[in-house]
């Protein structure tokens, strides 16, 4: 072969990849040569215009360059001399180019160009990329930059994810990048990801015995370990750590990419020492700090914890097999679906107890559930609930007991939402609107515990009272056509307004109170805007069951003698005591009364009808939303 530079470019074509396949080592005329051939084909020397130098690395210099011809700016990585003189490191210059050059993929750097400079020292031409490296990211968040406020996990794994798929790429081509970590990694300002510096890379079918740059010396175990090993090694797997170029595979890289993830998780490197020494030590052993606890003030997601360690695994067996599995498990992070997420209760299954401490919400695919709670040894159904209804969500955001049990009566299916599922949704969001809710969920627990205790607890016994204060204090005499009698009536709209404005809660609430006494007969409407109590004795013993059954202790007991009577159509008060009237000489001036009508209903009939409207009462007034849907209750 000639040294003429005015060869044809079928010859030079094939010298280009005896240079890259041969697997023969170039002495200097070899590479002469190849100068030569290069230089024949780039004879504009004033094609870039060098604007900067960006860096220099081990085997070159980047430059940023103006392309004249096509008007664009790009990057020049151009030979460093002493690489230029070695042959292994010459090839591997080379190399770099070519392998880079054939992935075309959107997550890959592309090669525009190889040519020789005018002072001879070759180069090749990629995009020039206006953006920051996801090492310099990493470092921005560890130090909680305001500048990178931006990336957010969710953001981090979305720009991991699409290393991945450059990755990926790289293996469908029989190519190893070996020195994956987020330096190498380039975000642009406008959403690009580019995988960079494929120097170490090796395609995996392209020489049966001599690989560029290789020790292959195995005597010499401590220069293999530690003076010929290509890569990082703060996220090196520990075959490569070894030294061991023929076990390296894909699982290799998928190793470095469960390092890389490593790093954008915790924003440490996974291997860490005093010295190189003791950080390829650490990666040869596989000694890391696991995520969780590497980074605990993170709060790091179980699943991600889990994605990290398998591909970190030591074993290159127990490693993910594909890139394409890893990026399905990713994939699954991002959109929310993490492992164990449903589950499945048969009819009679208890999905939440009253009084557990939960950490889980659960929202409802299929079936249905009872809310029930316990009153005085006896179950009482509160509602039904099925698809699409959301129960126990108070777990999420405070600590205390769940305020009803919950039931299965078909077979039904929940989607369960833990503390680290809600976390990774927030994720996914603009940093702000997580800032807002994490706001919004302090102030309901801290106004939670603060709270009036008649918006946050029972408050029948209290609407209870002042009804019959009320009617006590107001009544006005009425007739009831229906069961043609004097009767004591009030109004309904100012009776409301009133026991609101004494109790310091919501109209909603004293509404549904009094819905449900209408509906237990407790009390009874006179015409469409007035009150009556039909059984003041009957409504003064729920008065007494209700305080009974909360714990509460009125100053002056109760009062069961207490009883309204007519006379010549005015309503007064009298004590039903005899012994009171006598003294008094009331027998006179007022009706007879009746033992029936000094009898306290006591009955356990009537007392478990007392259950039923307290427990109807208590629904009423546990839901300040009742308004809006008073068919839904808020279970903790």
């Amino acid at each position: 072969m000639t040294d003429d530079p005015r060869v044809s470019s079928c010859s030079e074509q094939q010298d280009t990849e005896d240079l890259h396949t041969g697997g023969i080592r170039l002495g200097l005329g070899a590479r002469h040569k190849y100068f030569a051939k290069l230089r024949a084909r780039n004879q504009d020397d004033k094609k870039y215009d060098v604007q900067e130098k960006l860096a220099e690395g081990g085997m070159g210099e980047i430059y940023r360059v103006y392309d004249r011809c096509l008007k664009r700016e790009l990057v020049t990585k151009v030979i460093l001399p002493h690489v230029a003189e070695d042959s292994v490191l010459f090839e591997r210059f080379v190399a770099e180019a070519q392998i880079t050059g054939k992935l075309e993929h959107p997550n890959i750097v592309p090669v525009h160009d190889m040519g020789v400079m005018a002072n001879d020292k070759l180069y090749f031409s990629m995009k020039y990329v206006s953006g920051v490296s996801l090492g310099e990211i990493v470092k921005g968040v560890r130090d909680e930059d305001p500048a990178y406020d931006q990336y957010t996990r969710f953001r981090l794994l979305t720009i991991f994810r699409k290393v991945c798929d450059a990755v990926a790429f790289a293996h469908s081509h029989r190519v190893l990048h070996r020195d994956i970590k987020p330096d190498n990694i380039m975000v642009g300002a406008f959403g690009e990801v580019l995988l960079m510096d494929w120097g170490l890379a090796k395609e995996t079918e392209a020489e049966e015995g001599f690989e560029a740059g290789e020790e292959t010396d195995p005597e010499d175990v401590a220069k293999t370990r530690y003076g010929v090993v290509k890569g990082t090694p703060a996220f090196m797997s520990p075959e490569q750590a070894k030294g061991l170029s023929e076990q390296l595979d894909e699982r290799s890289d998928i190793f470095l990419l469960g390092a890389t993830l490593y790093a954008l998780a915790t924003c440490s490197t996974p291997f860490t020492g005093d010295d190189i020494y003791e950080i390829l030590a650490n990666a040869e052993s596989g000694n890391f700090i696991s995520p969780a606890l590497k980074a605990p003030e993170r709060e790091l997601p179980l699943e991600l914890c889990r994605i990290i360690l398998q591909a970190m695994a030591y074993d290159q067996d127990e490693r993910y097999q594909t890139v394409q599995e890893l990026s399905e498990d990713v994939d699954a992070l991002l959109a929310g679906n993490t492992t164990s997420i449903r589950r499945f209760f048969e009819p009679g299954d208890m999905v939440i107890h009253e009084g557990d401490i939960g950490r889980e919400a659960y929202v409802m695919i299929s079936g249905e559930v009872e809310v029930f709670q316990m009153m005085r040894g006896k179950e009482v159904r509160l509602i039904t609930l099925g698809e699409g209804d959301v129960i126990g969500e108070m777990a999420l955001i405070s600590d205390f007991p769940r305020s009803a049990s919950i039931r299965a009566l078909q077979k039904t299916e929940v989607f369960v939402i833990t503390e680290e599922v809600l976390k990774q949704g927030l994720d996914q969001l603009p940093p702000w609107i997580g800032t807002i809710i994490d706001c919004l969920a302090e102030r309901l627990r801290v106004a939670n515990a603060n709270i009036h205790p008649l918006m946050s607890g029972d408050c029948s016994y209290h609407i209870l009272q002042q009804l019959r204060y009320i009617y006590l204090l107001h009544g006005a005499p009425s007739f009831d056509a229906y069961t043609e009698c004097h009767i004591i009536a009030i109004p309904t709209q100012e009776t409301i307004l009133e026991i609101s404005s004494s109790l310091c809660i919501s109209r909603e609430q004293i509404e549904l109170a009094i819905a449900r006494l209408l509906k237990a007969n407790l009390l009874r409407p006179v015409g469409p805007d007035h009150l009556s109590i039909p059984n003041f004795d009957l409504f003064g013993e729920f008065l007494a069951f209700v305080a009974e059954t909360v714990g509460i202790s009125g100053g002056f007991g109760s009062q069961p003698d207490t009883a309204l009577f007519a006379q010549a159509g005015e309503f007064v008060i009298r004590h039903a005591s005899p012994q009171d009237m006598k003294e008094e000489g009331e027998l006179e001036a007022v009706p007879t009364i009746s033992e029936e009508k000094l009898l306290r209903v006591a009955t356990r009939r009537t007392r478990d009808r007392f259950v039923q409207i307290l427990a109807q009462m208590q629904l009423a007034n546990s839901s300040p939303s009742a308004k809006a849907k008073p068919e839904r209750h808020r279970v903790r």
